[in-house]
């Protein structure tokens, strides 16, 4: 009974960082390899969680650099977009990635940024894939724009203890372009109004999943 309602919060709180997405995954694994069982949810569309694992636990955060990757076939279908392009883009993703999840995570007595493991410490890992880019029509030279489209942006979340490096959750969301449309960057990701929206909105779900963790009382 215990662990059933351990693993109910952990789920619900989890379930709170992907909420609003569209549920368009295929039918998936229960139980995975490594040893977490699938809750289910209408707005999420995958989300893992290991049986008795408690969140509210941890009070400080390990920020992994967010991986970020394109689709294989991009080049091929954008020839006038340089392998360059891509990694300018990329090397700017995760700089703005980690500024405003650190931001949304230290805010108002939040969750310290830390590198060091510790029993209070959860390890935050994060990827986006399935990028796809193509440089905008009618752009040269300085000024020249890109399009990142999120059709098939995928969303890869794990949260894992700092010490043991136990796996604790894993969320995976397969993005239907939601609500921002297509990124538009010109000249840095830093400027791309788009693509700060989409983090923010990430990155304060992840925050209010932490907070109810947090928040929540203690399995009698």
């Amino acid at each position: 009974m215990r662990d059933a309602i351990r693993k109910a919060t952990i789920g619900a709180s989890l379930l709170a960082l992907l909420s609003g997405c569209v549920v368009n995954a295929p039918p998936v694994a229960e139980r995975t390899p490594d040893g977490l069982v699938r809750v289910t949810g209408r707005q999420a569309d995958t989300v893992y969680v290991k049986p008795g694992a408690k969140l509210g636990a941890y009070s400080r955060v390990i920020l992994d650099p967010v991986n970020l990757a394109f689709k294989l076939d991009w080049q091929a279908r954008n020839p006038d977009v340089t392998p360059s392009d891509v990694a300018r883009i990329r090397s700017q993703g995760t700089a703005i990635f980690n500024e405003i999840f650190s931001s949304a995570l230290t805010l108002q007595h939040g969750y310290p940024i830390t590198i060091q493991p510790g029993p209070d410490v959860l390890r935050i890992s994060a990827s986006i894939t399935e990028l796809d880019v193509s440089a905008a029509p009618g752009t040269a030279g300085s000024q020249r724009m890109f399009i990142v489209s999120p059709s098939d942006l995928t969303l890869t979340l794990e949260l894992s203890d700092s010490q043991s490096g136990a796996l604790l959750a894993r969320a995976v969301d397969k993005e239907k372009g939601r609500s921002f449309g297509n990124l538009k960057v010109e000249g840095s990701v830093e400027n791309s109004a788009e693509a700060r929206r989409a983090l923010e909105m990430w990155a304060g779900l992840l925050r209010t999943a932490l907070d109810n963790a947090r928040a929540a009382p203690p399995a009698p």
